[in-house]
């Protein structure tokens, strides 16, 4: 009887990890879809082919961690900001000010989950929530999540 080397035995194993090593986010509202619009891109011959999507409920979006056009430090620690903002609300604004343009937006690690989510703390000022977790699954989020919030009413 012949024996297989064990290197082939782990070959599945090896493509599945390679294959999940990746951002991603998540639209896990019910009955709302969300935009996603990645900061421009540093190389202005990328820039056309940045993160550009709408997500339907219940869908999500991945980016392997060595594309250069949604990733674009090209490693597992690069951070990409994106800019989430969720269908027919549009003055929810998700995530803090800065980046290039000084709008709201998230920043996700070349390998890092982003989950858009209803509050479960039942906020009219702030009716969604985005968790975020590292590869290892921490939440980086903190307690209350990053909000998306609607403008104060003055």
């Amino acid at each position: 009887m012949r024996r297989v080397p064990r290197w082939i035995l782990c070959l599945p194993l090896a493509l599945v990890v390679h294959e999940a090593r990746a951002y991603c986010v998540h639209n896990d509202l019910r009955d709302k879809s969300i935009s996603i619009l990645q900061e421009e891109h540093p190389e202005r011959s990328r820039d056309e082919r940045k993160l550009n999507i709408t997500l339907a409920p219940g869908k999500s979006h991945c980016c392997k961690f060595t594309n250069l056009d949604c990733n674009p430090a090209g490693r597992e620690d690069g951070v990409t900001g994106l800019k989430i903002g969720i269908e027919g609300e549009p003055n929810v604004r998700c995530g803090l000010p800065g980046g290039r343009y000084q709008e709201h937006q998230v920043t996700v690690t070349g390998i890092g989950t982003l989950r858009v989510q209803v509050n479960p703390r039942k906020s009219e000022r702030t009716p969604y929530v985005i968790r975020s977790y590292a590869r290892d699954g921490k939440d980086l989020s903190g307690p209350a999540g990053i909000a998306c919030q609607r403008p104060a009413k003055e």
